[in-house]
């Protein structure tokens, strides 16, 4: 049998790829940071390095609580950790690796970067813990990316005297990938009654769950065009709004399978999202 290289074992349960597709939120933040510009290369780069490992410690920690529950839903029984590819302590090595980067990161930023460090950490650290909890969970994800256009307009701004239209923007972020989450735990109703793990889907059935993420994501569109608003977007803002509107339909299509419908559907929405303020 042919044994799967370490490295691409540490791709694969990272999912270190899917980081480029938040790239844009925190460009737009940066951008809203430094006075609807760009910051320097260097700056930009440090912001894309935090992202990333930050993202590693997240999306590692995650894998790591919730390795039990992975081993009983059959569609998740296959990653690294319940399938025993990959040791706990391989595990805990890369999300700790993840966490070193980050904070690296945050201290060549300095200055405020460095001081608000930490809180980004909590909510990555247990946002995962939260479906054993509450049916709400969903919000937690939301809640991580949503503190990252704001953590990007620090470092852009040197200060965190955040500007009606990032905050904004972070709201936007958070209801955007909230809904979505809901709609990809579609997949895993089963199994979560079953194993008792609380889920919109679980708790609601898969018609409640989905007019809960569709409202959602109606607060999500309706927080995108007062940003847009708010920045004298002209025409091609409100394209891109448009844009994002078609792809929010497109992830309440039954006939898309619900993986396609959180990857790539929900990304591009939230990808024209974070154009529309940049081109007003």
């Amino acid at each position: 049998m042919k044994t799967e290289p370490t490295f691409q074992k540490i791709l694969n349960f990272t999912r270190i790829e899917h980081t480029a597709f938040s790239l844009p939120l925190i460009f737009t933040g940066a951008w809203m940071g430094a006075g609807n510009r760009f910051p320097s290369i260097a700056v930009m780069l440090l912001i894309v390095v935090a992202a990333v490992g930050a993202r590693i410690f997240g999306m590692a920690m995650n894998r790591v609580f919730d390795r039990r529950i992975d081993r009983l839903n059959p569609r998740t029984a296959g990653r690294e950790l319940p399938s025993g590819k990959m040791t706990l302590a391989t595990a805990m090595a890369v999300a700790f690796a993840g966490l070193g980067v980050y904070l690296t990161a945050c201290w060549f930023l300095g200055g405020w970067c460095l001081i608000l460090a930490p809180i980004p950490v909590i909510p990555l650290l247990v946002y995962s813990l939260l479906k054993r909890f509450t049916s709400f969970c969903h919000f937690g994800i939301g809640l991580c990316l949503a503190l990252a256009p704001l953590g990007a307009y620090v470092a852009a701004a040197g200060q965190p005297q955040f500007s009606w239209e990032v905050i904004l923007f972070s709201g936007f972020v958070f209801f955007w990938l909230s809904g979505a989450d809901i709609i990809y735990a579609l997949m895993d109703i089963d199994s979560d009654r079953q194993n008792r793990v609380h889920s919109l889907p679980a708790r609601l059935g898969a018609d409640g769950a989905v007019r809960v993420a569709a409202g959602v994501h109606l607060i999500a569109w309706g927080i995108l065009v007062a940003v847009v608003q708010t920045v004298g977007g002209g025409a091609m803002a409100w394209m891109l709004l448009a844009t994002a509107a078609v792809f929010f339909v497109l992830m309440y299509v039954p006939a898309i399978p619900i993986p396609k419908r959180f990857f790539p559907i929900s990304t591009l929405a939230g990808i024209a999202g974070a154009l529309a303020p940049m081109v007003a």
